[in-house]
């Protein structure tokens, strides 16, 4: 039985003095449920943890160290019934850590219990051990210098550190120069590249990365007691993205929307070390200036930062920036979009309304749901209120099961006649839990100095929708060799040449790129680009020039990302039990002028003027059909039922 444990559990190092409490790796959970297909088969050891094991009373601090994994809800930990704090709310495997004060333990029988949520949450706990001494020399023993330096242009980089054990654990660490770091779990963000990380001695994997646009380097450590290793990586650029920002444009802090865990000061650092070139901010309801944080943390030549505000309502949540300072914040008891809307866009300063997370549920109402959206024609219960510049269709921290949907959704309104941009952003409010950046949208616009970009530039592009869509990939499009993102491409021959770009770094790889008109799929092929940095595909269609305008989009993606230094979170709100995590990367559309007329028409305006040539006569309608794609057929059907109602 004990080689059955050893090869089995994860690698915890036990020290003679430690108390064991739970030896075996254990799966709570609800009997007879399951909350991902991983755990379908799985027996379930019980719903909560409760321990019963004899000790004796501290006369000091101590610690408990659990090793977790899967951990969504709130999953408080007892001892003897006082409340030690509650198992780290993160998906990652790691040892967690908590205090157990001075008389915490008592002679004889203890009791541990993990209580379990209301709701379905599988977890794995265990083995979970008590340490004789307190927390800072649980996590001491060791040192690792860090220096982390651009490979082409020398000096420190703003970055991300992640340390795990062998097995990818995350592992419990202290980094100094304090106020230069930003420290969870296994995680370490430095503002120049550098840190003194203190640990147990053990063998572990650094791994250092920037972001999206750079490559990810990997140590493998061993340290011994009492020992001081140094470490030297350096990461180079792999995306080129030269004329594109990077944006973030959900940011949260702890500090000012009250959950979550990143204080101001550590979001500056995690911004500066994710490598984003414009930083929203936008606390729920509340005007946050990053600036004077950004200067008194020694970041403030590396992003731009803009005051935003997370509009978050009972209906919806809408992100508006930028923001004159000492503008009045909008009320956001206000549920009707015909006065929300026009009040924020009123609000000094504002060039830009973001419609957030739209298929995720918050307070009983989802945005783009079955009462308010036709998902198939994009009519909108609010259309006429729907005054709006862009939709995440990715927000990582809120990812969809099915990472199409919230396309299809764009699609449809596009389709309807909404010209709105696509975009992606993290939502996050955590250091670690949920990566900042980690979907991003690029911005066309001059990028030499990120901390002085043309913001009347950016915004334009935000109006003209010259923006790219970022989960681990880039996509670029190209028509006629001329016409690019943005674009309304005119003077079109019967053939068009259509060139789609697809970029990533190394540690990411794309598999499948799709190409678009008006929301249909009319091309895809697979990539194998082995995990080549830059550019890992360019595919050429030569396509007829469609019988009326199209917009084009192109979609690649490819296997998400699994390990810690990057990990693609699970869905928020999941409609499948099935996980299968993709990278992606998108285009905002081209605009084709198939008709010539110097103008682009939507599938809705050609069905109604295709009602309005036939004069309603079905049969002349279904003539005219034949020279048209499914779009249009789809917006007839819509307005020649609705007027017939």
């Amino acid at each position: 039985m004990m080689k059955w444990i050893l090869l089995c559990l994860p690698a915890l190092t036990l020290m003679a003095e430690d108390l064991t409490v739970e030896a075996r790796r254990l799966h709570l959970g609800k009997a007879g449920q399951f909350e991902w297909e991983a755990f379908k088969d799985r027996a379930v050891d019980a719903e909560r943890l409760e321990r019963r094991f004899e000790a004796k009373v501290n006369a000091t601090e101590q610690t408990l160290r659990l090793w977790q994994r899967d951990v969504k809800l709130t999953w408080p930990v007892l001892l003897n019934g006082r409340k030690l704090g509650t198992l780290v709310t993160a998906e990652t495997a790691m040892e967690s850590l908590l205090t157990i004060p001075a008389g915490g333990l008592r002679d004889g029988e203890n009791v541990l219990t993990i209580e379990a949520p209301p709701s379905l949450d599988d977890i794995e706990v265990g083995p979970v051990f008590i340490a004789a001494k307190p927390m800072t020399e649980v996590v001491s023993g060791a040192q690792v210098e860090v220096s982390v330096t651009d490979g082409e242009m020398g000096g420190g980089l703003p970055c991300r550190l992640t340390l795990t054990r062998m097995d990818g654990t995350l592992q419990p660490l202290r980094a100094e120069p304090a106020g230069e770091v930003a420290v969870r779990i296994g995680v370490v963000y430095t503002r120049n590249g550098k840190a003194m990380l203190s640990l147990p001695p053990g063998d572990y994997i650094l791994h250092a990365g920037r972001g999206f646009e750079w490559s990810v380097e990997r140590s493998e450590i061993s340290v011994r007691a009492g020992e001081t290793k140094q470490v030297a990586q350096q990461l180079r650029r792999e995306v080129p993205t030269a004329g594109w920002i990077a944006v973030d444009s959900h940011i949260h802090t702890l500090t000012h929307s009250g959950h979550g865990d990143a204080k101001i000061e550590e979001r500056m650092l995690t911004i500066a070390g994710e490598g984003i070139e414009l930083a929203i901010a936008t606390d729920h309801n509340h005007h946050t200036d990053y600036a004077p944080s950004a200067a008194s943390m020694g970041v403030a030549e590396r992003f731009t930062p803009v005051i935003g505000n997370e509009v978050t309502t009972k209906h919806g949540h809408f992100n508006a920036f930028p923001i004159d300072p000492g503008a009045r914040v909008v009320n956001h008891q206000q549920e009707d979009w015909a006065k929300l809307l026009p009040e924020i866009r009123a609000t000094p300063g504002v060039k830009v309304i973001t419609l957030n997370h739209p298929r995720d549920l918050h307070s009983g109402f989802i945005p783009l749901g079955g009462m308010q959206f036709n998902a198939k024609t994009g009519r909108h219960r609010h259309a006429d209120a729907l005054d709006i510049d862009a939709m995440e269709v990715i927000t990582s921290a809120a990812m969809q099961s099915d990472i199409h949907l919230l396309y299809r959704d764009w699609f449809a309104l596009l389709n309807r006649g909404h010209r709105i941009a696509a975009v992606a952003s993290s939502d996050s409010h955590d250091v670690n839990r949920f990566i900042l950046g980690q979907g991003r949208t690029y911005v066309a616009a001059k990028d030499a100095d990120p901390a002085n970009l043309d913001l009347d530039e950016v915004w334009r592009s935000y109006k003209e929708g010259r923006l790219l869509v970022s989960l681990g990939l880039l996509a670029q499009l190209k028509v006629n060799d001329k016409f690019t993102v943005g674009d309304l491409a005119i003077g079109l021959a019967e053939s068009i040449q259509v060139e789609a770009t697809v970029f990533g770094p190394g540690w990411t790889q794309a598999d499948r790129i799709e190409l678009f008109a008006n929301g249909i799929l009319i091309r895809e092929q697979k990539i194998e680009d082995n995990h080549r940095a830059g550019e890992k595909a360019r595919i050429v269609w030569q396509l007829p020039k469609p019988a009326h305008d199209v917009n084009l989009v192109v979609i690649a993606t490819g296997p998400g990302v699994t390990e810690p230094f990057w990990e693609i979170p699970r869905p928020y709100q999941p409609s499948s039990k099935a996980f299968v995590p993709r990278v992606v990367g998108s285009t905002n559309p081209v605009w084709l002028d198939a008709d010539g007329d110097g103008r682009f028409e939507p599938a809705v305006a050609i069905a109604r003027r295709l009602i309005q040539e036939s004069g309603g006569d079905r049969v002349k309608l279904q003539d005219a059909l034949k020279r048209c794609d499914e779009a249009v057929a789809v917006q007839v059907e819509s307005l020649m039922v609705k007027s017939e109602q």
